[in-house]
């Protein structure tokens, strides 16, 4: 090996580099494999932190992980110091928050799709403390909200543990996180300067610290919808992500701070490089192989549709086990007939004191009850929740559901549907920590609702199940399935012959019809999905983005399972230009197992043809507004992308995931023209959330102050005009959640 003199500054960009460790031994770091170039970094060197290359975020309330720090861009809490990026936490009460920090990020000004990412840096550590260095996609909407968008976690410290790091990837919906940890064999990662690194290749994803090696990652999925099939690996890591830097006080993941720990906390940052190859990347291996469910059998349920075993503790704490975490202590014991649970510490998250049952067959599409009998030595909440273990990313199938104990016995009963995948293996879950008040449990029972989502006796297989935003069309955007064609399908006469291609360019993914030889008849080449049922008396609204390098009409149709046109031909008109195209099918009855297609053989041309964001819904009929009307915000018309479906606290759905530029579309056939009150019921934990409510003659602009949770529900009003007949409501706003929206004449 080539020796080198080691003196401060130095760099090799590429091939091998020795670490100057300043208060550590000298660290090699072997970047030869892929000779590693250096694109981008960040010495420090300068006088302030340089804003070409750096954002600021700012703002507290928790971060989804009930943090307790605001961050700012103060120099108290960020600045240059000695060749040194300085993050600096404080423990000091600001804009509602009990500490202060910072948290640095390179969105739209380092961004990138694979590569090297490095980090030299000197960590604090304490209860409470988190340092971390991670990434996040720039453009949430190709692949929709966190976590179906991905999230690549390359150092996280735990402040009581500041010996070990963290690596992890987060994806998948419900979410799924998938990782491990490096352990330093002596002292901890705040006596030192230490190295962080990964390498993200295309389907593969390796950690490394100081040099070694200590994970690799080659298996992941995500999805906005089970229903429509996993996203073509590697997605949702395979576009651009930007670099995140912070040190967060608090959280559910590492616990407040205790008496214990000092402030302020620095976490010091020598550098950070990015690198790219000198050559193409390699080419992505397979991904591998996932156990399928016969490979792995579990338990059915017993002849009355229960899948719980010892539901009533008569054989004492058989099939049972309970188990104590994040300082959680506790012991169960059977009384008459009931499990009393003695809890001695209430542990620092909700999970610290467990009492669960596994083994349990779920099948995905099949609906599910829960009950049991509980009490409480006071009133206090347990969280209650059917989910997967460690290889499903502990995922909730049933969601995690808070439930409020009483002094007296009651007995509990929800429902779901298992949406994810079918596991053998989950897990009935009764989590009691955050308090240390004692249960008692009884009559525990997990059944089957009814049979399967739908008999092989009487059909092939299940109609179509509509996504979360309503489409029936499945993969409309070509980028599922293992050759990106999921649930599409081809048919062809002798007398044709096509070619369908994909591109793997992720701003590319349409699907490119090349009519190789046509006979020219309705049926000769039909592009289509199946299986989907029609209602009577409904409108069905087809759209898509299409074009033709050469001008041509493209038709589209509805046919009966034995492909016999039922509705239409419409012809649209293609061009050069990428155009999105509406048509409308008046549905007069029930049709069942329809095909919806795209006939590229009828018409004049046999010039290719390009599709992309195929979409097939039903229409929702205007909503009546008379002197007073309710709309729940799920029955919104249209929307854009981002905006999902969720349950809510009040017992019914909400829409959640608002971001900037997304809006909600009602339609209302209004009987009256005239003044309205707009009332909204609204919930976030940021502050000062704008909202505007428009139609064709003005709108209503409301400046929500935030209720402090996402699931915390305020009404506010405004007012808003309305015209006689049918028209539209334009509701937008960000970070908020909406339930329902009033709207009550005046005038």
């Amino acid at each position: 090996m080539k020796k080198y003199s080691l003196f401060i500054g130095f760099i090799c960009v590429t091939g091998l580099f020795l670490g100057c460790v300043s208060d550590s031994k000298s660290v090699v770091i072997d970047r030869s494999e892929f000779d590693w170039q250096l694109v981008w970094s960040d010495e420090f060197n300068s006088k302030t932190i340089d804003g070409s290359k750096w954002n600021f975020i700012l703002g507290g309330g928790g971060y989804g992980n009930n943090e307790l720090q605001y961050y700012s861009d103060s120099e108290d809490n960020a600045r240059i110091e000695k060749g040194k990026l300085v993050i600096e936490a404080h423990k000091e009460d600001y804009e509602g928050n009990s500490y202060t920090s910072a948290k640095l990020t390179t969105q739209n000004k380092g961004d990138w799709t694979y590569g090297r990412y490095e980090i030299r840096a000197k960590l604090p550590e304490g209860q409470g403390i988190w340092p971390a260095f991670w990434m996040m996609p720039t453009d949430y909407s190709i692949y929709g909200p966190w976590p179906a968008c991905g999230e690549i976690d390359i150092m996280e410290v735990l402040g009581h543990e500041p010996n070990k790091t963290h690596g992890t990837l987060h994806y998948g919906n419900p979410h799924k996180y998938t990782g491990d940890s490096y352990t330093l064999e002596k002292g901890s990662f705040s006596d030192s300067y230490h190295i962080f690194a990964l390498e993200w290749l295309p389907g593969e994803i390796r950690w490394y610290v100081d040099g070694k090696l200590f994970q690799v990652q080659n298996d992941w999925y995500s999805t906005q919808d089970s229903l429509n099939g996993e996203l073509t690996f590697p997605a949702p890591f395979d576009r651009d992500f930007y670099l995140q830097l912070n040190l967060a006080v608090g959280g559910n993941w590492p616990g407040s701070p205790d008496e214990t720990t000092k402030f302020p906390q620095k976490m010091l940052i020598d550098w950070i490089r990015v690198y790219q190859p000198s050559k193409p990347y390699p080419r992505m291996k397979p991904k591998k192989d996932r156990p399928t469910q016969a490979e792995v059998p579990g338990r059915d349920p017993d002849k009355e549709g229960n899948f719980t075993l010892n539901s009533g503790f008569d054989d004492g704490l058989d099939h049972w086990e309970f188990g104590n975490f994040e300082s959680g202590s506790g012991s169960v014991a059977v009384e008459n007939g009931e499990v009393h649970v003695k809890i001695k510490s209430a542990g620092g998250q909700k999970w610290a004191n467990q009492l669960t049952q596994g083994g349990m067959n779920l099948k995905q599409g099949i609906e599910y009850n829960i009950s049991f009998k509980a009490r409480a030595a006071k009133s206090r909440k347990i969280m209650l929740k059917i989910g997967g273990l460690e290889a499903r990313g502990w995922a909730a199938y049933s969601k995690e559901i808070d439930v409020d104990l009483f002094e007296e016995m009651r007995e509990y009963n929800y429902n779901f549907i298992m949406k994810e995948k079918s596991d053998p293996k989950a897990r009935y879950e009764f989590n009691m920590g955050l308090s240390d008040i004692d249960i008692w449990i009884d009559d525990v029972k997990l059944t089957q609702i009814g049979g399967e989502l739908a008999s092989t006796t009487k059909r092939e297989k299940p109609s179509r199940t509509p996504l979360f935003n309503g489409n029936l069309i499945y993969n409309g955007t070509f980028d599922r399935g293992d050759n990106r064609q999921a649930f599409w399908k081809l048919d062809l006469d002798s007398s044709s012959d096509v070619m369908i291609n994909i591109s793997p360019d992720i701003y590319q993914r349409e699907a490119k019809i090349v009519t190789l030889d046509t006979s020219g008849t309705s049926n000769g080449i039909i592009f289509y999905q199946d299986n989907i049922d029609l209602i009577g008396n409904e409108t069905y609204e087809m759209k898509f983005q299409s074009y033709s390098l050469s001008n041509r009409q493209l038709a589209v149709a509805l046919l009966s399972n034995s492909g016999d046109i039922i509705y239409g031909p419409n012809f649209v008109d293609l061009s050069k230009d990428k155009k999105e195209f509406s048509v409308l099918f008046n549905i007069i009855e029930d049709h069942n197992r329809v095909r919806v297609a795209f006939i590229p053989s009828l018409g004049d041309s046999s010039a290719n043809v390009m599709l992309d964001d195929v979409s097939f819904i039903k229409l929702k009929k205007p909503v009546v507004v008379s002197k007073y009307s309710k709309i729940e915000a799920e029955d919104f018309f249209s929307k854009s992308d981002t905006p999902q479906t969720q349950d809510c606290s009040e017992g019914t759905l909400n829409i959640g995931w608002m971001t900037d530029g997304d809006w909600l579309k009602y339609r209302l056939d209004v009987e009256k023209a005239g003044l309205y009150k707009i009332r909204y019921r609204v919930a976030s934990e940021k502050s000062n959330i704008p909202l505007k409510a428009e139609t064709v003659l003005g709108f209503d602009k409301q400046d929500f102050k935030g209720s402090g949770d996402w699931q915390s529900w305020k009404t506010i009003e405004g007012e808003i005009t309305l015209p006689k007949g049918i028209s539209d409501l334009k509701l937008s706003g960000v970070d908020i959640n909406i339930n329902w929206i009033e709207l009550e004449i005046v005038n």
